[in-house]
């Protein structure tokens, strides 16, 4: 079903369904915009509920507003600290959420090749596991089922880290007792205790296994761990030890946690706040015309940000659009300066690694009047100075800041050096 015809047939007719409240016997309207997935729908009522995974504090604040505009400004300010280009009318983060729970609404996974069949509201709906996971971490870039005698139906999503073509996450799903709804492999509980993860999804044994790292696993158990290990997937895009790895393993970086990748992400505008890479000093006073001295971003009103995407890899990098920056005009060209400050802080706790600099660009006031769509890429590390920090897995803190006015932009990412 499209996704027109899904909101169509839920809002003509006007699905509402009931549900008590936690505390008392009070009843609150719930109203779906698609039934079958449980779904609520896009109104300020609903908030709550229809974005759930993005919620962690907010919730209780929420909670304490009483008419629906108020809600309304509280939604509005939630989605503007999100807005991953504030430049734009849009806000492309929220379309990208809402595409989302559309393709749950249709299903999105039923003809996918390896899983085919597969279906959000067989396997807990909109607030199952697996509808958390696509919602936060959107399609992986591969999916499988492994089905075999002595364990129960197993299916793995993996995601890649791009950066350096590792396993970011993996997400194990079986089925408990070889039936029902599809669940989170917890692999955070097991890496201590493999026998007990083998234990957890074999098919059922005449005894039970009492869990302890130390033990030796019973020999029925590695004769379960090789078939997983020895078995051909259903699609055949992931082999059996893909499934074995990733009994004890959620990722290819050993600090990477599952309970971590399941909670709410922060938002744009509180990495910003929270960035160890914050640079000191306020802009100056702008003097002169807009338009004869200086150029202005259209992003003046919108949470200070600067859209920018940040690239790691031989050079660390920032690019946007020409339009996204604040430039002083200088004869025929255009001048931007930034103030930036990288932190590299690796998981061993050594003392972290700090770059701070000011970088300048210029940019030909021709070329952006006969092409307003230029691209622009600053270098703020350039390879010479990349191919000298260590080996290693780093958390990488960036900050940058206009030099003209005070906005600035930040990320938070990792990466693996070699």
């Amino acid at each position: 079903m499209t996704r027109n015809n899904v909101f169509a047939i839920a809002f003509a007719t006007l699905l509402l369904f009931t549900a008590s409240c936690a505390s008392g016997g009070m009843k609150r309207t719930i109203i779906y915009a698609d039934q079958p997935n449980n779904i609520p729908a896009d109104i300020p009522s609903q908030f709550l509920d229809r974005y759930y995974f993005l919620i962690d504090k907010e919730r209780k604040e929420f909670k304490k507003l009483l008419t629906d505009e108020e809600r309304q400004v509280f939604i509005d300010k939630f989605w503007d600290d999100r807005d991953t280009d504030p430049a734009t009318p849009e806000n492309e983060e929220k379309q990208r959420i809402d595409h989302l729970i559309d393709n749950i609404a249709d299903e999105h996974f039923l003809n996918t090749l390896g899983v085919f069949g597969l279906s959000f509201r067989t396997n807990g709906g909109f607030r199952g596991n697996m509808a958390r996971v696509y919602l936060l971490h959107d399609e992986p870039d591969a999916i499988d089922i492994l089905e075999g005698n002595s364990f129960v139906p197993l299916m793995l999503w993996i995601y890649g880290n791009p950066e350096n073509g590792s396993i970011l996450y993996a997400f194990l799903f079986y089925q408990k007792g070889g039936f029902g709804e599809r669940r989170l492999f917890f692999q955070d509980s097991y890496q201590m205790d493999r026998c007990e993860a083998i234990y957890q999804v074999a098919t059922p044994r005449i005894y039970n296994y009492i869990g302890g790292g130390s033990q030796v696993c019973p020999d029925d158990l590695y004769e379960v761990y090789d078939e997983i290990a020895g078995s051909s997937s259903r699609g055949g895009i992931l082999n059996g030890n893909w499934f074995a790895w990733a009994l004890f393993n959620f990722s290819g970086d050993p600090s990477l946690k599952l309970g971590k990748a399941l909670e709410p992400p922060k938002s744009a505008s509180k990495v910003a706040k929270e960035s160890k890479a914050r640079v000191v000093g306020e802009a100056p006073k702008l003097t002169g015309t807009d338009g004869v001295d200086y150029l202005l971003s259209s992003c003046d009103s919108c949470n200070s940000m600067i859209p920018a995407e940040l690239t790691l890899g031989e050079n660390f990098s920032v690019s946007a659009l020409w339009k996204n920056f604040d430039w002083l005009i200088k004869d025929d060209y255009l001048e931007l300066s930034l103030k930036y400050r990288i932190v590299l802080q690796d998981h061993n706790g050594s003392k972290p690694i700090v770059f701070e600099d000011l970088v300048v660009k210029k940019l030909d006031g021709n070329l952006v009047e006969m092409n307003q769509g230029v691209i622009v890429a600053i270098n703020l590390l350039e390879s010479s100075k990349v191919a000298v920090i260590p080996s290693g897995t780093y958390s990488v803190s960036v900050y940058i800041k206009s030099t003209l006015t005070p906005k600035y932009n930040a990320w938070l990412k990792e990466i693996v050096l070699k």
